[in-house]
């Protein structure tokens, strides 16, 4: 077994530590770990039994806390971040508790174990390459270049550093330096232990990178006010059921570790009730990338492209999460399988292949679904771990009616007279949805220029903006926007000739 670590710390730098090779035996840490050193014939002959690594490690810990650091500072690089603690679960805690001070993706974590240190620290380059110590404690530390005095560093706060410089933490004084009394390369890998994420903070960069390239042709668009869930009336208990079950999973992802989280959601309900819209307004609350997709529009006449469209649409999701999909008419595409229609058992089953993978994965893409026909599902769609959450959108009560009116005519100049709690029992009476309650009042706005004759003087051609400054919508247009509209509703639901 090669034991070149542990020789190499018998060098003269290291008088305290080598001094223990002199005494046979050295007892580790371990009662089952023995080392022994004797010289037979002016030759070393070394018998060990027990983890010999444990016993290097060790020995590790007593060389000097400053030289474990200064050593890893040769290999120190922007991105990376050199911790020193008594426990590794205890640093992550304290790193946790302190990713605000990062301004940077975290590319490489080494861990230096130290049982005398009264706290954690944490090193790192900022962006001109310069070392900085970020206290991650919830006391304060202090650095002195001089004695003389010292700073009081708070948590969350960061020094720069040079050598030089001492760190305390407590009891305990960690002079910087430039490099160690002797070259420690060989080692670094059992002082300090090292996690490289470098791999997946190239995805994150490339996704975020992608993300702000595509916006900037978005960016370019002159956009309306984005849909929040303050223009969403009348579905309270809808969004609270979605804040708890996307909203905030994507926001505070570290309270839900341990939580089974829904990636597929089922939003119930007759059309017009808004469940698009809340799908949206979700979307733009969590600040998440959203796509938004008809059923039948992924489908295709050729065998096997719809699974390839299904398959490419939602690696866009996945690689521009947090991700919010939602399909509108899903029965159009998760309808029930049968042993006629192979391609749609085809195009679910790959479907419930991509829901599992994300649910497996872990990965912050949220797929709400929206359909008025439940019963029509695949029953494997509707099962937990796919779409096992169900929520009911239903038409607007009596308040939330009221809401939605607020919500549409907030902008539109309304007569003074005219009575929104009357108008409001109205609409709730015909049984107006949102998107109802959305055409009546542009209908009433409608009516009011048919009233005035802004119609008339627009096809003149003598129309100015004056000729509607003083405009007010009144109680008669709500009145004729509202008859028209129950008119057509009864000839739509009228039975056909010969119906029994």
């Amino acid at each position: 077994m090669k034991i070149l670590p542990v020789q190499n710390y018998n060098n003269y730098h290291y008088k305290s530590i080598s001094k223990n090779y002199k005494s046979q035996p050295v007892s580790c840490p371990l009662a089952s770990d023995t080392l022994s050193i004797s010289k037979k014939n002016d030759k070393k002959n070394v018998c060990f039994t027990g983890n010999i690594q444990r016993t290097a490690i060790t020995l590790a810990k007593q060389i000097p806390l400053e030289d474990r650091i200064s050593a890893l500072f040769d290999v120190f690089k922007r991105g990376d971040v050199i911790t020193v603690g008594n426990n590794l679960k205890g640093v992550q805690k304290s790193l946790k508790d302190s990713l605000d001070s990062f301004d940077h993706v975290i590319k490489r974590v080494f861990f230096i174990e130290d049982d005398n240190i009264g706290g954690n620290l944490a090193f790192f380059k900022n962006a001109t390459g310069d070392k900085e110590v970020l206290n991650i404690n919830n006391f304060d530390i202090h650095l002195s270049s001089s004695p003389q005095g010292r700073e009081a560093l708070q948590p969350n706060n960061s020094f720069y550093i040079v050598p030089g410089d001492v760190v305390h933490i407590k009891d305990m004084a960690i002079p910087i330096k430039e490099r160690p009394l002797t070259n420690l390369s060989l080692q670094r890998h059992i002082f300090s232990k090292v996690y490289d994420f470098t791999n997946e903070s190239k995805d994150i960069i490339k996704r975020q990178n992608s993300k702000e390239v595509a916006a900037l042709v978005k960016n370019t668009k002159s956009k309306g006010h984005p849909i929040s869930f303050a223009d969403v009336g009348g579905q309270d208990s809808v969004i609270d059921e979605l804040k708890k079950g996307v909203l905030f999973p994507i926001k505070y992802p570290e309270a839900f570790e341990d939580v089974k989280v829904n990636h597929g959601i089922i939003l119930t309900g007759p059309p017009g009730t808004g469940k698009t819209l809340i799908a949206e307004a979700l979307a733009n609350e969590s600040n998440a990338h959203f796509t938004k997709l008809n059923g039948s529009e992924l489908k295709s006449k050729w065998v096997g492209e719809s699974e390839e469209n299904l398959r490419n649409f939602f690696a866009d999701a996945v690689d521009n999460q947090p991700s919010i999909v939602v399909f509108d008419e899903f029965d159009s595409v998760a309808k029930k399988r049968d042993k006629v229609d192979n391609h749609s058992a085809e195009f679910v089953n790959q479907f419930l292949s991509i829901m599992s993978d994300i649910e497996k994965n872990g990965d912050d893409v949220y797929v709400l679904a929206t359909t008025n026909k439940v019963d029509m599902l695949d029953e494997a769609i509707m099962r937990s771990g796919r779409f096992g959450k169900h929520i009911e959108v239903g038409p607007p009560d009596l308040k939330g009616t009221r809401q939605i009116l607020d919500i549409h005519t907030k902008s539109k100049p309304l007569d003074k007279n005219l009575d929104k709690e009357a108008l409001s029992q109205q609409l709730h009476g015909i049984k107006a949805t949102g998107a109802d309650i959305a055409r009546l009042v542009a209908d009433a706005h409608n009516n009011a220029y048919q009233r005035l004759g802004i119609f008339e003087k627009m096809d003149a051609g003598t129309f100015r903006k004056s000729d509607i400054e003083n405009l007010k919508i009144q109680n008669e247009d709500f009145d004729k926007a509202i008859k028209d509209f129950t008119s057509e509703k009864n000839v739509s639901t009228r039975k056909p000739i010969g119906y029994r």
